[in-house]
């Protein structure tokens, strides 16, 4: 009897923890460099256009228009909210966490809010539309102090295609702007990078796309880039002090 009722305890523990499984995204890490973290949300059409948080605490993150928490390093992530609209950045305000909807170099316009960190959202605001409506985030701009900053730079097309004799779309560069000179931040990936943010502990996300610099053919038509179904972010081991 005992065998038998222990066979049926670890049965009914199993579909609990499958059921738990279904409602939290895995993440898969896919490369690990030497100053920089990796972290895939697989089957995703859009990449990540916004974060807020810090990877060894809380972090929330949209992929367009899905938010999704971590609270264990990455290792696994929940699916809070969906929203028709396209989530640009967050921020905070008073205590509040927002959600914009506006893209372009700032994020504006919040319609979103959350009192807990990003685990419940709300379309009920605090405070008057006024108020809201001169909240701006920069979404590819992280100043460090007056004379620094990290920005995502796009990158002219300098390789000819020669099969096609057109100029071919090159990865996003993340760059430092120190006293008005740029230089070029080590960062081996070759991405569409759609944000920057800066944790407390001064350590730089960057939000990208799936997407390859690379030839790609489906039913004998050649594309370039290849998109693919993957939302990626990219967090540096180092704080930016020690770049």
């Amino acid at each position: 009897m005992k065998i038998k009722f222990l066979v049926l305890f670890l049965f009914g523990l199993s579909l609990i923890v499958s059921c738990r499984k279904d409602n939290v995204e895995k993440i898969e890490t896919e490369v690990e460099d030497e100053f920089w973290i990796e972290l895939r949300i697989p089957e995703q059409k859009k990449g990540v256009s916004a974060i807020y948080g810090s990877i060894e605490d809380t972090l929330v993150i949209a992929t367009h228009n899905k938010i999704y928490q971590t609270t264990n390093q990455g290792k696994s992530w929940v699916n809070v909210y969906n929203t028709a609209l396209g989530i640009s950045g967050f921020s905070v305000f008073k205590g509040e966490l927002l959600a914009h909807s506006n893209f372009g170099d700032y994020a504006s316009s919040p319609f979103l809010f959350s009192l807990d960190h990003g685990k419940t959202w709300s379309r009920k605001s605090k405070y008057d539309y006024l108020v809201y409506d001169q909240i701006r985030v920069s979404r590819e701009v992280i100043s460090i102090n007056d004379q620094k900053q990290f920005k995502i730079k796009s990158q002219p097309d300098k390789i000819n295609d020669e099969d096609y004799n057109r100029p071919l779309r090159q990865p996003d560069k993340l760059i430092q702007v120190y006293k008005g000179n740029e230089t070029l931040v080590y960062f081996p990936y070759e991405r569409d990078l759609n944000c920057l943010y800066l944790d407390v502990n001064h350590r730089i996300y960057i939000g990208a796309e799936g997407t390859q610099f690379a030839w790609s053919s489906k039913n004998n038509v050649r594309t370039y880039p290849t998109h693919t179904d993957a939302a990626i972010i990219y967090i540096s081991k180092l704080p930016v002090g020690q770049f």
